[in-house]
């Protein structure tokens, strides 16, 4: 049969974009940012907009599709009707130091607010300083200090006048420490004596013994009655001074009250004019704070005796006109919720516990966008639960961790209310899969914006494309692009999108296309950057991924791997695979072979029962028992058992691109006719013999090419492919040049039928109405060997 008429012509493989349209679409200045994602931005901008709960985003699609550069573009582009952003501080809580408290103030006034405070500070320490001075107050302390000194003096003149009346006298002794103490000793012949040396006098007899017990004996008195009257006048000093305190703070009390209601006056939230109240009247009990060179009780050397009255400003909006865009690149726990830094001595301060807090990422983001890569969220389910809470509840709460001195855990602040949106980037399946295993995303993250990796392939996106190429030569300083130059990177992104009627979206592949572009006409000595330049980095770019397919191919022609590119043989066709490595895919063909016999185990899988076959596969191996059983043993049982395999194959296979294959090397081994070897073939095929289209058509024809033009080109090699997959030929320049010669091949087929012809020449004759073939096609031979395998597993049961 002439099988002419299934053969691509070079016109109808060669695909081009016409120089032409390129000069008539450049130099418009018309461009967008975010390219071919209507649906994306419809979802972004919808999400942007509606603020209330659970409006969430999570963005997913391909990397390289300009996912993040789109939502920082829309995020950043955002102007809503009414801007409501806050400034967050802490500030000392005068009631329990170790939880500070949240102050939440309008856009810039936390700057107003700390300077408030910080004045207020320095007034009252100026107020002070004026009232120490002051001639009315100096009197009155004097007064009280002289009329307490004279009650001191009597109280002591008095004690001692007893004790000089009974023989003893007050001394000062120095101890063995170099320090002073106040002693009673008593008096002989008017001079005082130790007691260690009027002991010596009572055990020489020199006085005697009972006069020395009751020396001792008084002595011990008079020390009880000194320590009391030391006592009751340490009591006395505290007294005065608390009553001078108390004539400072009367006199203080409405100065520092007129400061602190003219800062309330520029403050309209009530809970930092309660605060502004607090502060007040820690000021009046607090004054000796404000006294120069005075330390207060307990306070540490190097702490400064006003720490406590400050403010710590963590989020400062001043100056913003449009709502806060922060995007996390590492978003662990501390990195989105702040932190609580530890002293490095490992000894805090309560006072000081509010300005070691240091704010996240929510924090800052409050009344705008945080955005995030999903997966880098959600692996960390610490984080991730936590992110959830502050969606749920619109609470923030800073926590200590553990540090090697010690811990600040024991510090709670308060916690902060925010408004943020969450904004992820996650993978093409990543929204489907936290929705059906995240119960509390399905709540949360309400809206979906989908990046598609392709869009259509029109003038409007042609233009997009120049001006894109135009724009990344410009920003890099690249070689400019000539027209010819940009017509191949844009077939470059039609090849990506593997159909002729798209364009990719992976904008990253195409830069870096650019980029690789440049360097090759760099080398060549190029002033510009053209289409020679563009297929020279794709050779190159290719050339440092292949080494597994060379060594691949290697073998194949050496005969390591069993495979003909010529010829022909009962049971074998070359299948065609890709190897998709990420950044690089190609194709090489595989052996698939079948064997038959009579019996009723069916078809069998070898991939299946070996544990190397996916589901997709054992479907299509079904399937392709289905086509047998449906075509060819509809009044008779299909009574065959049928092994098919992929040779030589030691890895998983998946897809169903060679189901196809399957079909035809399991009728030849039926009809025992042998189908030609330097025809490889792919395609899906389903119950009714239909073919169907499969991927990487592209790098699956040029990989059985370069195995031919290893092994030597024939003229009559070539591949099969589904005719549906015509639109996604992109072929390399060499493989259309052989194609154009005649050396190589391309044959579009829509059913089995069709193949059976092409591999073999042969009439496959048409099934007539009563369910036959015509005799002596290859249908018919198929037909009759099943029919007879049915009879020989009957007799052999009978």
């Amino acid at each position: 049969m002439n099988i002419d008429r299934f053969r691509l012509t070079y016109d109808e493989l060669h695909y081009t974009i016409p120089v032409d349209d390129i000069r008539r679409l450049d130099g418009d200045a018309w461009g967008q940012s975010v390219i071919g994602q209507p649906r994306a931005l419809e979802a972004l901008k919808m999400g942007t907009a509606i603020r209330a709960k659970g409006y969430n985003i999570l963005v997913t699609g391909a990397a390289g599709t300009g996912r993040r550069t789109a939502v920082m573009k829309v995020l950043s582009d955002y102007r809503p009707a009414h801007l409501a952003l806050h400034d967050y501080a802490y500030v000392y809580n005068f009631s329990s130091p170790l939880t500070p408290k949240a102050v939440s103030l309008p856009a810039g006034k936390a700057r107003a607010f700390k300077k408030d405070v910080h004045e207020f500070v320095e007034n009252v320490k100026k107020l002070a300083a004026m009232q120490a001075e002051s001639g009315d107050y100096k009197n009155k302390r004097d007064d009280m200090v002289s009329t307490w000194e004279k009650e001191e003096n009597a109280r002591l003149a008095t004690f001692e006048s007893e004790l000089a009346a009974n023989g003893f006298q007050v001394v000062q002794v120095q101890t063995e420490d170099g320090q002073t103490s106040t002693d009673i000793l008593p008096l002989r012949a008017g001079s005082t004596i130790a007691f260690d040396e009027l002991q010596g006098q009572a055990a020489a007899g020199e006085i005697p013994e009972e006069e020395f017990s009751a020396i001792r004996e008084h002595y011990f008195g008079y020390m009880d009655q000194m320590r009391a009257l030391f006592m009751d006048l340490k009591r006395g000093r505290s007294a005065l001074e608390s009553q001078i305190e108390s004539l400072r703070r009367d006199a203080l009390r409405p100065l520092i009250h007129d400061e602190a209601e003219a800062i309330k006056a520029r403050h309209d939230d009530e809970k930092v004019r309660g605060w502004l109240e607090d502060l007040e009247k820690d000021f009046l009990s607090h004054l000796y704070l404000f006294n120069p060179g005075q330390r207060s009780p307990g306070e540490r050397k190097g702490k400064p005796p006003l720490a406590r009255y400050g403010v710590n400003i963590l989020a400062d909006n001043e100056g913003a006109d449009k709502p806060p865009v922060v995007f996390d690149s590492n978003p662990n726990y501390a990195k989105l919720f702040g932190t609580i830094d530890l002293p490095q001595d490992g000894q805090g301060d309560n006072r000081t516990a509010y300005l070691k807090i240091r704010p996240g990422s929510i924090l800052k983001a409050s009344g705008g966008f945080l955005v995030m890569q999903a997966e880098d969220l959600v692996q960390d389910e610490d984080s991730w639960n936590a992110v959830k809470r502050v969606l749920r509840s619109g609470k923030l709460e800073i926590q200590g961790q553990p540090g090697p001195f010690g811990s600040s855990a024991s510090i709670k602040p308060e916690p902060f209310e925010v408004d943020v949106k969450i904004v992820l980037i996650g993978g093409e399946s990543a929204y489907d899969y936290l929705y059906q295993t995240d119960p509390d995303f399905q709540k949360l993250f309400k809206v979906c914006a989908e990046f598609d990796d392709t869009m259509p392939c029109n003038d409007d996106t042609i233009r997009e494309y120049v001006v894109f190429v135009r724009k990344i030569t410009l920003e890099e300083g690249l070689l400019e692009p000539s027209l010819d130059g940009i017509a191949a990177i844009v077939e470059y992104g039609v090849r990506l999108s593997e159909k002729r009627s798209c364009l990719s979206t992976r904008f990253s592949r195409i830069a870096d296309l650019i980029r690789e572009a440049d360097y090759c006409a760099e080398l060549d000595g190029k002033e510009v950057l053209d289409a020679d330049a563009v297929d020279a980095a794709q050779q190159t770019r290719a050339r440092l991924a292949n080494l597994p397919e060379e060594k691949l191919a290697d073998m194949i022609v050496s005969g390591e791997i069993l495979l003909q590119v010529d010829g022909e043989a009962v049971g074998r066709v070359n299948g065609l695979a890709v190897h998709d490595r990420g950044y690089y895919a190609f194709g090489l063909p595989a052996v698939i072979s079948a064997q038959v016999s009579p019996g009723e185990s069916g078809v069998i899988n070898i991939e299946g029962e070996s544990g190397l076959s996916g589901e997709i596969y054992d479907k299509a191996v079904l399937i392709v028992e289905g086509f047998l059983r449906s075509r060819y043993a509809r009044d008779f049982p299909l009574a065959v058992s049928a092994s098919i395999c992929f040779e030589q194959s030691y890895t998983a296979i998946e897809g169903d691109s060679a189901s196809s294959t399957a079909v035809y090397a399991l009728l030849s081994a039926i009809a025992r006719v042998p189908l030609r070897q330097n025809i490889a073939v792919t395609g899906s095929v389903n119950q009714m013999g239909q073919i169907q289209p499969v991927g990487g058509i592209s790098e699956k024809v040029e990989g059985f090419y370069n195995i031919c033009k290893k092994a030597g080109f024939t003229g009559t090699q070539g591949v099969m492919i589904p005719k549906q997959n015509i639109g996604n030929l992109i072929l390399c320049r060499e493989v259309l040049a052989a194609i154009k010669s005649g050396k190589f091949s391309i044959y579009a087929v829509s059913t089995i039928d069709e193949g059976i012809q092409v591999l073999t020449s042969l009439d496959p004759g048409a099934m007539g109405k009563d369910g036959t073939f015509p005799a002596g096609s290859f249908n018919a031979g198929v037909a009759n060997e099943l029919r007879q395998m049915a009879e020989t597993v009957k007799e052999y049961m009978n």
